[in-house]
């Protein structure tokens, strides 16, 4: 019998302003283009390898492929037989291709220009990446030069776990409750995003930052509104809460904390790698955009 083999992926969600799925499709071709190796810690490097088009048509999602390599500067060598440094002659006989780099692990990843969603892989029995250094290297890409002069600003939220905002929200006191709202890419779907995109749209505002201070010895007592408006910037920004849990202890909790990371497992053989993260993010995104709505 066959052993399955599990997989773990996260999610993006990523927008640019103006926005159209084919805006989406040349940004990633661009991404590609620019080839750019991104550090991420230490001698730790992600480049994109790879884009394509899924079932032929781009504009109804792209897969690719980002790869994580080890890039080493090479100091002085030591002769382990002898125990002693290498001499000259010795570190002559050793040669490393200038375009080789080692500890090599490729993560596959899909993302669907109508609902702006990435999802990649993050962990396999290969190798793993966290998503805060995924965030690292998104981020990186998308503030370079070239990126920003054709697209202008790009933003990128790491999706947060699906049950963070209630975890946030649920903090036994609450004395500040900070909401981070950036410009959503809304598709008429959700009024609520309609509205706050419009109302920052009229006022050329970026980015909007509502914050709710308790009175003295009272908690915060989010209303239907402010937990809607929570719900649309857990995956446009960030909801961050102070205050003390259920212990006295003073704690601070932010949908930044713990981003999203779902599992599943598959029998290669059966169906392929690439094949299952199609399949996986497709449910993926449908659990995401359910988050954006207060109630679902």
């Amino acid at each position: 019998m066959t052993r399955k083999r599990t997989v773990s992926y996260t999610a993006f969600n990523i927008r640019t302003h103006p926005h159209s799925s084919q805006t989406y499709v040349d940004l990633f071709n661009r991404l590609f283009d620019l080839k750019r190796q991104v550090n991420l810690r230490g001698d730790t490097y992600c480049i994109l390898t790879e884009i394509e088009p899924l079932n032929e048509d781009p504009l109804k999602g792209i897969s690719g492929e980002i790869v994580k390599f080890t890039k080493i500067e090479v100091g002085k060598w030591f002769n382990i037989e002898k125990l002693r440094a290498a001499e000259e002659d010795e570190t002559k006989k050793i040669t490393i291709p200038e375009d080789l780099r080692p500890n090599f692990t490729s993560f596959n990843f899909v993302f669907y220009p109508k609902n702006h969603y990435l999802v990649i892989e993050c962990k396999d029995k290969f190798g793993q990446i966290s998503p805060k250094m995924l965030e690292i290297y998104l981020r990186n890409l998308f503030d370079s030069e070239e990126i920003i002069e054709e697209f202008n600003t790009i933003e990128l939220t790491l999706v947060p776990r699906t049950d963070q905002l209630e975890s946030v929200l649920s903090l036994k006191q609450i004395s500040s409750l900070e909401m981070v709202l950036r410009r959503p890419n809304t598709d008429g779907l959700e009024d609520l995003e309609d509205e706050v995109l419009e109302r920052l749209n009229q006022q050329n505002v970026e980015e909007e930052i509502i914050i709710l201070k308790a009175q003295r010895g009272l908690s915060v007592e989010a209303d239907d509104r402010t937990v809607a408006l929570g719900h649309i910037a857990q995956l446009n920004g960030e909801v961050k809460a102070t205050g003390h849990d259920e212990n006295g202890k003073r704690v601070e909790k932010s949908t930044k904390q713990h981003p999203f990371v779902e599992s599943g497992a598959y029998v290669p053989g059966e169906i392929t790698a690439k094949d299952f993260l199609v399949v996986m993010a497709n449910a993926i995104v449908k659990k995401v955009r359910r988050m954006a709505r207060a109630g679902a």
